[in-house]
């Protein structure tokens, strides 16, 4: 499954070429992911309580083409691979049918000190039914 999340370009976001900044495509994308954390019952908050945090190990990244002020966006994010700690995103911020921006990330479960753990139990097949 493909999830969506819409974003309007906001002009905090543009840089001085009235685009939107490099960085800004990962606050996106994180926000996206957040969003699609919780459609599946796994929130930032739930994942604390279950002594649990999701940290980003790998990035790849490719801009394509720029977004403009007064845009809105879509991000599309698909979980593509899930294993016991590790998971793979595939992220897309699209305007209209154009990709702008496409990504790979790779996730890893680790307790609040950062050592690897295992996904929290039903985690693997919550992901799994978002891809």
């Amino acid at each position: 499954m493909v999830h969506r999340f819409e974003v309007d370009v906001r002009w905090a976001d543009l840089d001085p070429y009235r685009h939107v900044n490099h960085a800004t495509y990962l606050a996106y994308c994180e926000s996206a992911r957040i969003a699609l954390l919780e459609d599946i019952g796994f929130s930032m908050r739930r994942l604390a309580e279950l002594d649990r945090q999701i940290v980003i190990i790998r990035l790849e990244a490719r801009w394509l083409a720029p977004a403009l002020e007064d845009m809105t966006v879509t991000v599309e994010t698909e979980v593509d691979e899930v294993g016991r700690v590790r998971s793979a995103w595939r992220q897309r911020v699209l305007h209209g049918d154009e990709v702008l921006f496409d990504a790979v990330v790779e996730a890893a479960f680790t307790d609040p000190s950062g050592r690897p753990r295992r996904a929290p139990e039903g985690f693997v097949e919550a992901a799994s039914g978002a891809a």
